[in-house]
């Protein structure tokens, strides 16, 4: 029970710095969809790499991790498209958050699918979990707030543009994210690795078919970030499933969230971004949900 914290702290800290470089890549040298296309080209090349060179089953796929990474990396990949597009027209703090709420979705499998239980002490952290999202959720908004009234009709149009969009984001997100508890629970999570090459690859022909065939060649800085990232989501992504053999879904997957807290603070002490005192208040209600579900 002990090692599955350790690689649920492992995938939380992976999520973060993924969050973190998700910031560092909202630059004018940086597109979005190149940045998208070579992060799923790395992880692809990672996986790989590291199945031939150390994974006992090598390039053995299962039927079922077949289905299982190409179904997922078709949803991920697809609302990853849709959240860059969601990204012209709202503020990508606010944006991530979203990200971060489609816990609900992988959490409600666990508990409604896969009949999991909760301790009454664990339920209070999930719950405390989704309040500290909430409450994150209002100090972006009075952000929005204040630009709406700045830029008037203008920002009415982004705003109405924006929430279908992330509505989307949210659904596709966590179904892409249930993908991991469904690997363990059709007994093939010893196939991790063979799982991401599909996931990684079914994302990156995706992505390349959707978007980037009239692209220029992705730039120095681009490659660089776009590896970097990969890098964590691969680790993020194994941690996780390893996690799941020995935690509960309906824990592990709000406990990851401590993610968002390692962006929310990554932007005000990096990108030097103001937290109202509601942001400050989900970011302890957080801490205190984590440290309970652990």
């Amino acid at each position: 029970m002990l090692i599955g914290y350790v690689f649920l702290i492992t995938a939380i800290i992976a999520f973060g710095t993924l969050g973190i470089f998700h910031k560092v890549a909202d630059h004018p040298h940086c597109r979005p969809k190149m940045t998208a296309l070579l992060l799923h080209f790395w992880g692809g090349i990672l996986a790989i790499t590291y199945t031939i060179s150390v994974n006992s089953h090598g390039l053995h796929f299962p039927k079922s991790v077949v289905l299982i990474g190409a179904s997922a990396g078709l949803i991920a990949s697809l609302t990853l498209f849709v959240f860059q597009t969601g990204l012209k027209y709202g503020k990508i703090s606010t944006s991530w958050l979203i990200i971060n709420l489609t816990t609900a979705v992988p959490v409600l499998f666990s508990i409604f699918i896969f009949n999991e239980k909760l301790s009454p002490a664990k339920g209070l952290g999930v719950l405390m979990v989704f309040v500290a999202i909430v409450m994150l959720w209002l100090d972006k908004r009075a952000d929005l707030q204040k630009y709406a009234a700045a830029e008037g009709g203008a920002a009415r149009t982004q705003k109405s543009k924006w929430l279908p969009l992330m509505l989307i984001t949210f659904l596709g997100q966590g179904l892409a994210s249930s993908s991991q508890k469904v690997l363990v629970e059709a007994n093939v999570a010893n196939y991790v690795w063979q799982f991401l090459i599909v996931l990684y690859w079914a994302g990156f022909f995706v992505i390349l078919a959707l978007s980037v065939f009239r692209e220029p060649w992705p730039n120095k800085r681009e490659l660089l970030t776009a590896f970097v990232m990969a890098i964590c989501s691969v680790v993020g992504n194994v941690a996780m499933t390893t996690a799941l053999k020995t935690v509960k879904g309906s824990i592990a997957y709000p406990a990851s969230n401590g993610s968002l807290l390692m962006v929310i603070i990554g932007g005000v002490l990096i990108f030097r971004e103001k937290i109202h005192p509601v942001g400050l208040a989900g970011i302890a209600c957080g801490i205190c949900a984590i440290l309970i579900l652990l």
